[in-house]
């Protein structure tokens, strides 16, 4: 302060309470608009699930919902829960998520009661944030409606004939959408034969792909049917078209198959939610309300839907994919990894970009993992392991401003954990 007048000193301390007092203004105003957003759009969600009144799956997907920012856990709850220190903001009760829940779009149970938990910032536009609520609604009643079967992955969904046969059947769903009579009936049945294709072709295929569709599927199903104030179908045919060039299949086809499915179940067997069971196969049901008419041979309507461009598509991409794996694997199996337990695990990730290593497990490119030992955060790879009870990231490890480092992850440790050896240990 050498060499500064009294002046000038009132000048810079007069800015700096005055930047205090502005900081700490914002503060507020961010905090409010959280509030606020957060009371809107849990207003939006019960709204829309008041207005279906229990019809779609014969019960109210009304229910306990907390929006849960994933950075500072902080919840804006619908409800009180006692003895968690929530406060009364207006219509919302907020807090702080404890530590051993994990946080994603998805329902836990927390306090006695089985929650729909949306994570923030929701989206911007109104159909795609009410598609999402309901969407979160199903999974929270799907345990006692409709539990989805334990089965592994479709991982024949990475593979060439797999990609093939899926991109026929979605182009087969998008034309059965925009058609009807005869016309909707002949794409109907060469969907279900590039379908009945793809699976017997693979061992276990159709248990593993019909458990995706039970539990993402009809969740996503119930989005657009709730969610959508306009014409479901016409943005189930712009999700069929985006989804037929994009990449990772294996978690993601879901929900781009499961409401196409059961918009056209709608129109032809309006009774179809009725009778699902677990292990419900939802080709089979439209197959039936077709009257069971004979598929048709493969190979004599493939080229209906683009066989050949597709091919093309398919094979480039399997050069591509083939050096991916090749980096995957020096980088998650055979250098030097760290291995984490998944005990309670809650996930975010990009259901598009998951990549799957045959008999080693399915890397997560991006995700944030929350467990009882913390959080990671994946940037560049993750390796979830086949039976869900390790993931792996790359070595070697640094430690610096309180997290553990390694390429492409950060990991913030929780309270009685430690890293040591290449694995997560309590201490």
């Amino acid at each position: 302060m050498r060499g500064m007048n009294h002046y000038a000193l009132r000048l810079m301390m007069g800015g700096f309470v005055g930047g205090m007092l502005m900081t700490a203004l914002l503060t507020q105003a961010l905090a409010s608009d959280q509030v606020s957003s957060a009371a809107a759009a849990i207003a939006e969600y019960k709204t829309l699930c008041a207005r279906d009144g229990g019809q779609l799956w014969s019960r109210s997907l009304c229910g306990p919902i907390m929006l849960v920012n994933g950075d500072t856990r902080t919840i804006f709850a619908d409800r009180d829960t006692g003895g968690h220190d929530l406060h009364r903001q207006g219509d919302l009760f907020t807090g702080v998520l404890p530590s051993d829940i994990g946080i994603a779009n998805t329902s836990t149970d927390w306090a006695g009661q089985r929650w729909t938990m949306v994570q923030l910032p929701l989206p911007p536009d109104r159909q795609q944030r009410d598609e999402l609520l309901m969407h979160e609604a199903f999974h929270r009643i799907q345990r006692d409606r409709l539990p989805p079967p334990n089965a592994p992955l479709p991982d024949h969904l990475d593979s060439y004939d797999g990609r093939v046969a899926l991109r026929l059947e979605w182009r087969a769903l998008t034309r059965a959408l925009e058609a009807r009579g005869e016309s909707r009936s002949a794409a109907i049945r060469a969907a279900l034969a590039f379908r009945a294709w793809r699976r017997e072709r693979v061992e276990g295929a159709a248990a593993a792909e019909n458990a995706l569709e039970i539990n993402e599927g009809l969740a996503e199903y119930t989005g657009r049917r709730l969610g959508d104030a306009t014409d479901p179908a016409r943005s189930v045919i712009v999700t069929l078209t985006d989804y037929d060039k994009s990449d990772g299949y294996v978690r993601s086809f879901a929900y781009a198959s499961g409401p196409a499915y059961g918009l056209l179940l709608d129109d032809l067997a309006p009774g179809w939610r009725a009778t699902l069971r677990p292990d419900s196969d939802l080709g089979a049901i439209l197959y039936h309300a077709i009257a069971a008419t004979p598929l048709p041979e493969v190979a004599s309507i493939r080229d209906q839907y683009g066989y050949v461009e597709i091919s093309h598509d398919e094979r480039a991409r399997q050069e591509v994919h083939d050096r991916q794996a090749a980096r995957w694997m020096a980088l998650l199996v055979d250098g030097p990894v760290v291995r984490l337990p998944l005990i309670d695990m809650g996930v975010t990730f990009n259901p598009h970009n998951l990549f799957v290593l045959p008999s080693n497990g399915t890397v997560y490119p991006t995700a944030v993992i929350h467990d009882r030992w913390g959080t990671l955060t994946v940037s560049d790879g993750a390796l979830v392991a086949p039976d869900w009870k390790t993931v792996s990231v790359a070595g070697p490890v640094s430690f610096a401003h309180g997290a553990y480092r390694g390429p492409g992850w950060s990991l913030k440790i929780a309270t009685g954990w430690a890293l040591s050896d290449g694995s997560v240990k309590r201490k």
